[in-house]
């Protein structure tokens, strides 16, 4: 949603999950099908609906395969989780498209064909893309109403960092207030690994963890008990990028490792030892060597600040903009 590239990404479908959507004015595909959603009266229609999931679908299958859809996330199958994603980005977008409007801002129709006509440029070199586009009866219209789609998110995101003011200062302030944030920490940690899944990635049986579990208590109680970690960890050890060297695995910050892993290590102090922690890989008792912490400086985080406080303000403005609308979904002419 930050420039019109995005445009020529929806065409070669390699655009992520959350940004690609549509909106016609007047109600989304109103006449097509059974309405999915209404925002103040106007219809997001079944078909229109179902040409934006086709999008979404073909680019999860890209990445991650056709079995991803049967996969459970929090309750509900990740097709559930989409099938819903799709439609808050389409409530989210008509919600956008009405505001500007209200605010007479209109989108130049030049503006459209000259990225429509870029469009179909990339298409000539895109026979595959064309195939699927047809197959899923996403014509020109759907293009275009896309493209406009875009311009008037542009548009309304640069309104609200207008709005937003973020200055030097305000940038500053907000470093000053939230410092530990940018506190670049790192933790050198050793471990002794008892692996609970095979070479080939998939879990060992039952009796094979079971084991495992009982060896690593016995490490457990031999570590507490003063035992040299670093012997026993060459000795027993299943981590074979870190057992040669006492189970040191280094320095490393934040989301390098595991959560559960991560959550640990961070935890404790210089010094100290873990008790059990099971992974996905199997049981670790983790002993922290040492805690080095230094400051990120302003300027290096600036425009990290400066994207993440927009984010923020552009959802606040979204969220009160919905809260202002009567918002109806009928997420049973979904499935």
């Amino acid at each position: 949603m930050k420039s019109n590239a995005r445009v020529v990404i929806l065409v070669l479908l390699v655009v992520t999950a959350l940004i690609v959507a549509g909106c016609q004015s007047g109600g989304i595909g109103g006449k097509d099908g059974k309405p999915v959603a209404k925002v103040d009266g106007k219809v997001i229609g079944q078909d229109f609906y179902y040409k934006n999931l086709a999008i979404f679908k073909k680019n999860y299958e890209g990445v991650y395969g056709t079995e991803i859809w049967s996969v459970d996330v929090g309750g509900k199958t990740f097709l559930q989780a989409v099938q819903e994603n799709v439609l808050d980005k389409l409530i989210t977008d008509e919600v956008i498209i009405q505001y500007m409007q209200k605010n007479k801002v209109e989108i130049d129709a030049a503006e459209v064909e000259k990225q429509y006509k870029n469009y179909k440029e990339k298409m000539e070199k895109q026979p595959e893309v064309k195939k699927f586009l047809d197959e899923n009866k996403i014509d020109e219209n759907f293009i275009k109403e896309q493209i406009k789609t875009e311009l008037y998110v542009k548009k309304f995101r640069e309104e609200v960092e207008k709005e937003l003011d973020l200055n030097d200062k305000k940038l500053q302030d907000y470093y000053d207030n939230h410092i530990e944030e940018y506190r670049d920490v790192q933790v050198r940690a050793s471990h002794i690994l008892l692996k609970t899944i095979g070479d080939d990635g998939k879990p060992m049986p039952e009796d094979q963890v079971k084991k495992a579990e009982e060896q690593a208590k016995e490490l457990l109680k031999r570590v507490k008990n003063g035992e040299d970690f670093a012997k026993l960890a060459i000795e027993f050890s299943q981590d074979p990028g870190s057992a040669k060297q006492g189970g040191d695995l280094g320095y490393f910050p934040k989301g390098m490792m595991v959560q559960e892993f991560e959550k640990v290590a961070f935890e404790l102090q210089p010094g100290e030892i873990s008790d059990l922690v099971k992974t996905d890989y199997g049981y670790h008792i983790i002993k922290v060597v040492d805690k080095k912490s230094e400051l990120k400086p302003f300027d290096s985080v600036k425009e990290e600040i400066k994207g993440k406080l927009t984010e923020e303000g552009i959802s606040e403005k979204i969220n009160a903009l919905k809260a202002e609308k009567k918002i109806e979904k009928n997420l049973e002419n979904i499935k």
